[in-house]
């Protein structure tokens, strides 16, 4: 597949992020590309009112109608991230589409305390598939918990999408080693930029990364830059290396008491 990121500087302002994700769709051509973090809205806000202003419904809402028509015009499949509002409840989003069909949403399960202030936990930590390839979808603080990357590739994710707004070094040494823990390739998206709001100031990291089974970095995003980047990547459905032939298998042993299996 051809595999790619958008790492750019999100603005609290939907209109200008769409510009800036359909100027830059045009540089390359993608079967999937992915975004970042709440990617059409930016990052911190006052409080949940706040928040609310901007969340919209998945998939009726106006911002995902527009995606799919991107994601059409370009013949690809689009991971943005967006907040989103399910009656009461606003959660911290990314949505799947592909060549304008809806595949699905992930909620972001693991929250940073200043979150949980204004957003909802996600509960289900689901796959998705596009053109046979089985992704795995996660947010930011999602990477710092193993056990997300390893329920996905134990449902039969052969790739790993990550979306991200994160400042530290730390998360891109997490990916890598999410990567190789589960010889799966990972494909993370994080911003740049930076925001301000009661006393915190957030500097994103950039350096997006598609990172191979090895923990090799095939393509990176500089710090604090903006960068379009599209590399081919070969995805196979057998996780193996020179030391084991079948590394599910090896996996299959911690879950035997839990799940019955021989």
């Amino acid at each position: 597949m051809k595999l790619g990121f958008i790492q750019y500087d999100v603005k609290h302002n939907k209109e200008e992020n769409f510009k800036c994700i359909e100027k830059s769709i045009c540089k390359k051509e993608y079967d999937l590309l992915v975004l970042p973090e709440l990617s059409l809205c930016g990052y911190l806000f006052e409080d949940r009112n706040d928040l609310r202003k901007i969340a919209e419904v998945v998939p009726n809402g106006d911002s995902v109608k527009r995606m799919l028509e991107i994601s059409k015009k370009h013949n690809c499949g689009i991971v943005f991230g967006m907040a989103e509002q399910e009656g009461e409840n606003i959660y911290n989003t990314a949505v799947l589409v592909h060549r304008g069909r809806y595949i699905g949403k992930y909620r972001k399960i693991h929250l940073s305390d200043l979150e949980k202030k204004i957003f909802d936990r996600g509960e289900k930590n689901e796959i998705f598939e596009i053109d046979g390839i089985k992704i795995g979808i996660q947010i930011c603080f999602d990477l710092w918990f193993p056990e997300i990357s390893r329920e996905q590739i134990r449902k039969g994710a052969n790739l790993l999408c990550a979306l991200a707004n994160f400042g530290g070094e730390t998360t891109c040494s997490i990916a890598r080693i999410r990567a190789v823990e589960n010889l799966t390739p990972l494909l993370l998206c994080n911003r740049i930029g930076r925001e301000v709001l009661q006393g915190i100031d957030a500097q994103f990291l950039g350096k997006s990364a598609l990172i191979d089974v090895n923990g090799k970095s095939i393509a990176v995003g500089k710090k604090g830059k903006e960068a379009v980047s599209c590399c081919m990547l070969e995805l196979g459905n057998k996780r193996s290396n020179l030391i084991c032939r079948d590394f599910d298998e090896e996996i299959s042993i911690h879950y035997k008491n839990e799940y019955g299996t021989k």
